[in-house]
């Protein structure tokens, strides 16, 4: 089955799909997405994808979308994809009208999607650890809305490939960790786990919330939702970082300096939280 894109109601072949070129998402960055995974048919969390979805698009006065019918598309899509496992990308933009800063939300808003196989894909947890760096926050006031404007991640994500690093981590001016290029950021103290709050600063990403309220507060692991310094960043005893794509991360170096966890082989016994 060849990778499969839905244009507006329409699933066709992915090298057939197009978009018009004053679409507000490539004029803008007007748009809002989700990424959605399968793992053997069952979909990952697709109900509070989808709710974050709504309250982006809301975050940013979008023209209303039927969540309900947009479920179905989503179903639908793989379903018909026949993956296993499989990665849906999910986009809608503010829609087409001639190119100016204004809108109008006279016009339907513009709906794309794309399902991928991730057959290929490992889902092992990695227990070898990834090293980052951090650099201060220069993205815009609204990283709460899972919007396409990801340019500064981008950016952030390449120079820390470029330096032989798997992320690069944001911190605000007040010296604040507050998330990575394309993930959340937890840190473990004393068996404590800490991360940053929700607020305009973040993403209030999916992981992060089944690891908070579906593993923690079952388990009975305490957890911190609060500012921390970089400084504590620096002298944790465990640090990871979490998303839909990467599952959880060990970080075990951070700016080439004081290892927040100790790099575990796999058949070492997890001795926290990992």
């Amino acid at each position: 089955m060849p990778d499969l894109a839905y244009l507006n109601g329409q699933i066709i072949s992915i090298e057939e799909a197009r978009v018009p070129i004053e679409d507000r998402g490539y004029q803008f960055g007007d748009a809002v997405y989700e990424f959605i995974e399968s793992f053997d048919d069952h979909i990952f969390c697709l109900d509070e994808h989808l709710k974050r979805l709504q309250t982006s698009m809301e975050l940013l006065d979008f023209p209303p979308v039927s969540i309900s019918g947009l479920k179905d598309q989503v179903l639908n899509l793989f379903q018909r994809s026949e993956y296993p496992r499989a990665g849906c990308y999910l986009q809608i933009s503010r829609g087409v009208e001639p190119r100016a800063h204004s809108y109008t939300n006279t016009v339907p808003p513009q709906v794309v999607m794309t399902i991928k196989d991730l057959s290929h894909v490992d889902t092992v947890v990695n227990t070898q650890g990834i090293r980052v760096r951090t650099c201060e926050d220069y993205r815009w006031g609204m990283c709460h809305a899972k919007t396409v404007q990801l340019l500064p991640a981008a950016l952030e994500q390449h120079r820390a490939r470029k330096a032989g690093l798997a992320d690069t981590v944001f911190i605000s001016r007040e010296g604040h960790v507050l998330e990575g290029t394309c993930t959340n950021i937890f840190i473990i103290k004393d068996g404590t786990l800490i991360t940053h709050p929700l607020d305009t600063h973040i993403l209030p990403g999916i992981t992060r919330e089944v690891i908070i309220n579906r593993i923690c507060r079952k388990e009975a692991v305490a957890v911190e939702e609060r500012p921390y310094h970089i400084r504590e960043f620096y002298h944790a005893d465990e640090a990871f970082l979490c998303s839909t794509v990467l599952k959880i991360q060990p970080v075990i170096e951070a700016d080439g300096k004081n290892r927040p966890g100790p790099a575990r082989t796999p058949d070492q016994k997890n001795p926290g939280f990992l």
